[in-house]
């Protein structure tokens, strides 16, 4: 009985011990490469490292940027397109702004849409950023959690829209 009372604390220690070693071995993240942030009021040329290029000279939009917000305080989702809503519909699902299958079901759904496929708005709106007017784009994460919520909800019901308006080839 004593053996295996020490045997589960030798076990436990060195558990403990390949642990932490093994935590040494990931390499930290390097303090020269800081994490650029977007003041706030202000607009962002679109990186293009980082997202396909929309046009020249388009901004992403914020939360803080004056006339963004409707009276509602939501962005405008009139804009955007069948590929745009349908990347922004995956968004929304991985990002669990949205639950059920219904968001699931309308999201695959339009996907499947060969204009959708091929439109460069698809990879942006997958990436949480909405098509505007004038070719801006808005980015949703900026919003207040209840706020990004409804532009879901709203995306959802427009992707399904898109759905049910066309045949889909299989």
């Amino acid at each position: 009985m004593i053996s295996n009372k020490y045997f589960v604390v030798l076990a436990a220690a060195g558990l403990a011990i390949s642990g932490a070693a093994v935590a040494q071995t990931i390499p930290p993240i390097p303090q020269s490469s800081p994490v650029r942030t977007i003041p706030a009021g202000t607009q962002a040329t679109l990186p293009s490292a980082n997202f396909q290029a929309v046009a020249a000279g388009k901004s992403i939009l914020t939360a803080a940027s004056p006339g963004t917000l409707g009276a509602d305080g939501l962005p405008s989702i009139e804009n955007a397109q069948a590929g745009n809503v349908a990347g922004l519909s995956y968004y929304c699902v991985q990002k669990k702004l949205v639950l059920g299958t219904s968001p699931i079901v309308a999201a695959r759904t339009i996907a499947k849409r060969p204009d959708v496929q091929s439109d460069q708005f698809y990879s942006l709106g997958g990436k949480g950023l909405l098509q505007t007017a004038g070719g801006n784009v808005f980015d949703i994460s900026t919003l207040p959690k209840d706020k990004r919520v409804m532009t879901c909800n709203d995306i959802i019901k427009k992707a399904q829209s898109f759905g049910s308006s066309s045949v889909v080839g299989h």
